[in-house]
């Protein structure tokens, strides 16, 4: 298949690139098969390496189908599921159960993480560990330091999971970052700080955009863990958009009831994981952010981290692709079981056109399609 415009090749040019599920070639002319609007630009689709897709028991807030529909909504061609689902993903039978259901319902491609588990499970198809708060206090934590797969830490000790949201304090979450050892990534990072300490410690970092953009915890809605911080310290995070390594959208749907309950008892999270990449080409188009940075954030980091084969429009690499156009509109979930997020109204001026999930169409003009995503973590697989 080929599809002909303007593509980011480092900078962006007129040509061509022709795939199948890897793309096989770029070129400057072509016939293309799809047909895109003239104003349209190919980038590589966005990498989401924080999502909590939910499904299994958990389906009443969310199932693999809609969130991964949401995804692609959104531009994003992967997705990296955290395992605090129900069941919990932390074993060999809980990590085969959850790879069969993303196998059968996943509409992008995808990986997992497992918890802390007492089991050894490096063997196994999964993109690393996610490591909670409470999980430093546990004696298995030791294994998973000195496993060689990914970390992801989420950055919090376990004093500030107590309740009352006024024990969340900066020095918690920085103080963590002196717990861990070995290859980390630090994730949904809420103040410059820890960016800046992780990064000198040899740690990569992400950041969400409710972090930078909500505006306080106002109400269930906007609850959310780390907590939204108080407006100088998002003021200074904005200068992450310039040094974190990644972008993610920690989508963490809940039912409407739920977040219906009074505010010391709903559960944290905000499902946006349609927004982070509309939004940050809204800021490259709007020249807030170079092009290229704003590929890298998206794309190319977070692969880079996670250590696969995608994030960019090169030979061997998987054929993800987000087709946009520069118009404005306002943003709402569409295919989320969420409904409602801080973020609705939002003004955005990058709209997804289309998204291509290993060389098939995944959504365009408005449209979602059940096409099948795979494990990108799993080197047995198609390829």
């Amino acid at each position: 298949m080929w599809i002909k415009g303007k593509l980011f090749l480092g900078e962006i040019v007129e040509g061509c690139v022709g795939f199948d599920r890897r793309i096989r070639e770029t070129r400057r002319e072509c016939k293309p098969d799809l047909k895109l609007p003239e104003d349209s630009l190919i980038f590589p689709a966005g990498v989401d390496m924080h999502v909590h897709l939910r499904g299994l028991q958990l389906s009443y807030k969310e199932t693999v189908a809609s969130a991964t529909s949401e995804a692609v909504y959104g531009g994003i061609g992967v997705v990296v599921d955290m395992p605090n689902t129900s069941p919990v993903i932390n074993s060999e039978e809980t990590i085969k159960l959850r790879l069969a259901e993303l196998a059968n319902h996943s509409r992008c491609d995808y990986g997992i993480y497992s918890g802390v588990t007492k089991e050894n499970v490096d063997n196994m198809p999964i993109a690393g560990y996610k490591v909670f708060p409470e999980d430093l206090e546990r004696e298995e934590v030791e294994r998973v330091f000195s496993s060689p797969k990914l970390k992801i830490l989420h950055p919090e000790i376990p004093m500030s999971l107590r309740p009352g949201r006024g024990n969340r304090r900066l020095w918690q979450e920085i103080a963590s970052l002196f717990l861990i050892r070995g290859k980390f990534h630090i994730t949904h990072v809420s103040n410059l700080e820890t960016l800046r300490i992780a990064r000198s410690l040899g740690y990569t970092t992400d950041l969400t955009m409710h972090h930078l953009l909500v505006d306080g915890e106002r109400n269930c809605l906007s609850k959310v863990n780390p907590p939204i911080r108080d407006i100088t310290e998002r003021r200074k995070l904005l200068s992450a958009l310039f040094e974190a390594d990644a972008v993610a959208s920690d989508h963490a749907p809940h039912s409407s009831w739920e977040k219906g309950l009074p505010f010391e008892v709903c559960p944290p999270g905000i499902p946006a994981m349609s927004f982070t990449l509309p939004f940050i080409y809204t800021l490259a188009f709007r020249g807030v952010l170079p092009i290229s940075r704003a590929v890298e954030l998206t794309a190319t980091g977070p692969s880079k981290i996670l250590g696969i084969k995608a994030g960019e429009i090169r030979e061997g690499y998987l054929a993800n692709f987000v087709i946009l156009r520069k118009d404005r509109w306002r943003y709402s979930t569409r295919y989320s079981k969420a409904i409602h997020t801080p973020l609705d109204g939002f003004a955005l001026d990058a709209t997804v056109y289309g998204t291509i999930v290993e060389g098939k169409v995944a959504y365009l003009e408005g449209h979602s399609y059940p096409v099948r995503g795979s494990n990108v973590f799993d080197e047995t697989g198609r390829s």
